[in-house]
């Protein structure tokens, strides 16, 4: 989960970690999620293109509505509205992000 909350502004390694770990976690959610019946679209967002992360961005935001939806969760924040171009963009879009993951694990019973 760390890993979420450590990628730093500007380093492709960092955002490639980053990445690759919110996907392993949308997996065990998704996972989770199927295991109780719920089913939902899943994206390939480990593969995200760190280059353009509009793709990315849009998918990962459909996943987190219906994880939301499924938990009885707010439906979360406008995952589009950043500019990961703009230091606090960044930082805030993965502070708010990390927060979120944290709230599923926890409603999960996963951490």
């Amino acid at each position: 989960m760390e890993t979420l909350s450590i990628v730093k502004f500007g380093d492709p390694e960092s955002l490639g970690e980053f990445l690759f770990e919110n996907g392993v976690q949308h997996y065990l959610f998704w996972e989770t999620l199927a295991d109780t019946g719920f089913s939902y679209p899943k994206f390939p967002i480990t593969d995200a293109n760190i280059d353009n992360l509009d793709d990315w961005l849009l998918a990962h935001q459909v996943e987190h509505q219906a994880i939301a939806s499924a938990l009885n969760l707010s439906n979360p924040f406008n995952m589009l509205d950043v500019d990961f171009n703009k230091e606090n963009d960044f930082y805030d879009w993965l502070g708010t992000h990390y927060s979120i993951h944290q709230q599923i694990a926890a409603t999960l019973g996963l951490y």
